[in-house]
């Protein structure tokens, strides 16, 4: 069953969203300054299917959690990013596919970087659990990260040159990441 549209408005545009996405993406734009705003692409064809998207997987979503989400990373989507742009598209279908859980533990991947090197990007495969996970929950969710390509395994020298396995954020992470909100200023 289609759920009714709203009009929200981004950019001097009246952008058709969910009943159920509206007013979380009020609060996800709250403060968005106009200049911060990619209006060019916020009155293209890809934005419009951005909001399809958004709104397609705000149907289905199973928790409110997961439509704050979809609500950030469609504001993601709309923000003026540094070079290189995140894929909105990509991204958007990536939140989509996300589980309730895969959600958590990829905000707990994020916590559990190398805080003096950030973008090392890796994670001992056999590293610490976040607290409320047991070490195969938590695997279970990374493998699931996995699935949607945001990380990857890879044989790595860790401290004293021993060779280690570890998960490793791709690019795809970093992009949907920064459409949500989840790193950096957005």
């Amino acid at each position: 069953m289609r759920e009714a549209l709203e009009l929200a408005v981004l950019g001097g545009l009246d952008v058709p969203v969910s009943a159920r996405l509206s007013p979380l993406l009020a609060d996800a734009l709250a403060g968005l300054e106009a200049d911060r705003v990619d209006a060019a692409y916020v009155r293209s064809a890809a934005f419009r299917a951005n909001v399809m998207q958004a709104n397609r997987a705000a149907e289905i979503a199973e928790s409110d959690g997961k439509l704050a989400l979809i609500a950030r990373a469609l504001a993601g989507c709309a923000r003026l990013h540094p070079s290189p742009t995140p894929d909105r598209f990509q991204a958007l279908r990536i939140v989509e596919g996300l589980s309730a859980r895969e959600m958590d533990a990829l905000g707990e991947v994020f916590d559990l970087l190398d805080r003096i090197e950030p973008f090392a990007d890796a994670l001992p495969l056999r590293g610490g659990v976040p607290l409320g996970w047991s070490r195969l929950e938590f695997e279970g969710a990374l493998g699931g990260l996995a699935g949607l390509g945001l990380l990857a395994r890879e044989d790595r020298l860790g401290s004293l040159d021993t060779p280690e396995r570890v998960w490793v954020l791709t690019p795809l992470a970093r992009g949907v990441a920064a459409l949500c909100g989840l790193v950096g200023g957005a």
